[in-house]
């Protein structure tokens, strides 16, 4: 059975996308949005307006750099991957490769296997329409709570309570 996902997801992972396709070699705007398409499996191809915002995006965050512009013809940048952008690359595929261990061992649960990796995507886009709705005026709290958390200097006790809130709160606002 294959499995679909919706092009939102990687419309969501642009930046990862562009700065895995530049691991591989560096490349101007077309070859990249032909190579991320080709990542895709062909379901989702981006736009010149949502790649060269990326690009200039991660070109400010030193992620990448403009390797040479054509002097004849028409204007084309050539964009290369910078050591810190290959580290933040690494850093991001482990996050993503952690995800897909965590949906494989959720189907070794006989309770949870039932459920393919749209159901996954439909549960982390609510959780983000979640985030950007009714917890809006909360998302500075808790991205600071989040960077505090992977940084070790918040209890599991904390944690808990934090967690717990949250669920709490939704509750609430699904009655």
């Amino acid at each position: 059975m294959k499995m679909m996902r919706g092009q939102n997801f990687f419309k969501g992972e642009l930046k990862l996308l562009i700065l895995k396709s530049l691991t591989k070699e560096p490349l101007h705007g077309y070859k990249l949005m032909k190579t991320i398409e080709a990542c895709c499996m062909n379901l989702w191809k981006p736009t010149p307006g949502s790649l060269y915002p990326a690009l200039e995006e991660l070109k400010k965050q030193g992620l990448i750099t403009v390797k040479k512009e054509a002097k004849t013809g028409r204007r084309k940048k050539e964009y290369e991957i910078t050591a810190l952008g290959r580290k933040k690359h690494l850093e991001l595929a482990k996050n993503i490769e952690g995800l897909e261990k965590e949906f494989l061992q959720m189907h070794k649960d006989p309770e949870l296997s039932q459920y393919t990796i749209e159901d996954g995507m439909y549960l982390l886009n609510t959780i983000k329409s979640l985030v950007t709705g009714e917890l809006a005026g909360y998302k500075g709290t808790m991205l600071e709570f989040a960077m505090l958390s992977r940084q070790g200097k918040v209890s599991k006790k904390q944690e808990e309570e934090f967690k717990n809130a949250v669920i709490a709160f939704v509750k609430k606002t699904k009655q």
